[in-house]
C-alpha cells in the first residue's frame, strides 16, 4: 500500500489482500472483497472503490482519469488480467480475463463480459446479458 498526495489506501479488515498486490492512493476495498497477486489498484487520480464481497483477480488493472472513479459494485467479479479505467461494474456482474472496459463504460448488473473482450468509453452493457468479442477471422496454421 503507498499513500499518494497524502491519501492512504482504506480497506475493510474483512477483506484479503494479497502481498504482491499493489493500492496506490484513494482505494477503498469493502469486507469481503478479494484482491489477487499482482493486482494494481491505482487511485492516483480517481477513486477505485470495491464494494462488499467482489473481487479482483490476479494481475488486474484499475485505474482512472482526473476526476473519473472505478468502481465494482457487491459481488462484482474482474477476471485475471483485466483491466478497468474509470468505469463501473454493476452488481453481480462478471468481467473476463484480460478484458478492457475503457472510461464511462457500464457493465449492467449481472451481466457477463466475455474474455479479451473491449467496452469502448462511454459504452453500456445492459443488465442480465452477455457481451463477447466478436472474432473477425480464424487463422489455421
Amino acid at each position: 500500500m503507498f499513500s499518494y498526495d497524502g491519501v492512504v489506501p482504506v480497506i475493510d479488515p474483512l477483506a484479503f489482500v494479497h502481498p504482491t498486490a499493489v493500492l496506490v492512493g484513494d482505494v477503498i476495498v469493502g469486507a469481503g472483497c478479494y484482491v489477487g497477486p499482482g493486482a494494481v489498484l491505482r487511485g492516483d487520480y480517481g477513486r477505485i472503490t470495491l464494494r462488499p464481497g467482489s473481487n479482483v483477480q490476479e494481475t488486474c488493472v484499475a485505474h482512472a482519469f482526473p476526476g473519473k472513479d472505478v468502481l465494482v459494485e457487491e459481488l462484482g467479479h474482474i477476471g485475471h488480467g483485466a483491466v478497468l479505467h474509470g468505469c463501473r461494474i454493476g452488481p453481480n456482474a462478471m468481467v473476463g480475463m484480460n478484458a478492457v472496459v475503457m472510461d464511462e463504460a457500464v457493465i449492467g448488473e449481472n451481466s457477463i463480459l466475455g474474455a479479451l473482450a473491449f467496452v469502448k468509453a462511454g459504452a453500456l452493457i445492459p443488465p442480465n446479458c452477455m457481451a463477447v468479442a466478436r472474432r473477425l477471422a480464424w487463422f489455421v496454421s
